[in-house]
């Protein structure tokens, strides 16, 4: 009779959020290589090298409208839409396992690599040439990406929150967050908030909060259920207050500020271009 006994079930182990930890860490390291993808851009290859990357208006090279992503201005531009890149893409991976979405996570983050880049590109070029005929920038930066992160965050937590909640609930939350993100752009740019879209803004946050509520009213829930809750409210505020930060950082007051041009046309089109990338991805890949 043999005296060995069992080896323990380490299984548990291997996991991180339901995956293979080495999946996971896959992952984590397809992310991490495009940031060292950037920074080796700016500090390998040539000055001149980045210009014929950039997307110049007036010459229009097609194959530009993907690489202007790519190449920044200068080193403070570079780390500014790293930083940003880095926070928005963990946290919405990190939200997408909550979900058991990896694979989503996984087809939206290549589209928003190689389609966003050009969408937000064409929209930003057919947006100036409307309204600035005769100015002829030159585009460059990751920034719209950055904001498509965080278009795809907003959809993430959307999805997410569905799995617990009714599509009522996740309509006012969406709601909720979209008024927020727009009284925040009104404040910035208004230079002054009249009485009627102060209380318009204010008006649609209390229904929007009116509604989550009204979905509780007439039912009895355990402590669990009030546990849940909780921890799905600070983890949403959380959400909402990265990306309130992110609107910030992206539209800034004076655009054309300290001699360079900040744009935002770009910027916004990412963010509303990103969320629709990855509820097409979610749509058309659906399991």
């Amino acid at each position: 009779m043999s005296d060995a006994t069992a080896a323990p079930d380490r299984s548990t182990d291997s996991q991180a959020f339901g995956y293979p930890r080495s999946v996971v860490a896959a992952d984590l390291t397809a992310i991490a290589v495009v940031g060292v993808v950037l920074v080796a851009i700016q500090f390998l290859l040539p000055a001149a090298f980045h210009e014929r990357l950039a997307f110049d208006h007036a010459a229009f090279g097609p194959a530009t409208l993907l690489t202007a992503a790519y190449v920044h201005a200068g080193t403070e531009h570079l780390l500014s839409n790293l930083g940003g890149y880095v926070s928005l893409s963990l946290v919405t991976y990190l939200v997408c396992l909550h979900a058991d979405r990896r694979t989503w996570f996984r087809r939206t983050f290549l589209a928003l690599l190689v389609a966003l880049p050009v969408v937000v590109n064409l929209t930003s070029y057919a947006i100036l040439e409307t309204r600035f005929p005769g100015a002829s920038p030159v585009s460059r930066g990751f920034s719209g990406v950055v904001a498509g992160f965080g278009g795809f965050l907003l959809v993430a937590v959307a999805v997410h929150l569905r799995q617990s909640y009714s599509r009522e609930t996740v309509f006012f939350v969406g709601q909720f967050a979209v008024l927020l993100l727009f009284g925040e752009l009104l404040w910035i740019y208004a230079g002054r908030v009249t009485l009627l879209e102060g209380a318009a803004v204010l008006g649609g946050l209390a229904l929007a909060v009116s509604g989550i509520v009204s979905r509780t009213r007439g039912r009895t829930f355990g402590d669990d259920h009030y546990q849940q809750v909780g921890l799905d409210l600070l983890y949403v505020s959380l959400v909402f207050s990265l990306l309130v930060w992110l609107v910030f950082g992206l539209f800034p007051a004076d655009p054309i500020a300290h001699g360079t041009f900040t744009n935002i046309f770009a910027h916004g089109a990412g963010f509303v271009e990103g969320g629709l990338l990855a509820a097409l991805t979610l749509v058309v890949f659906r399991p």
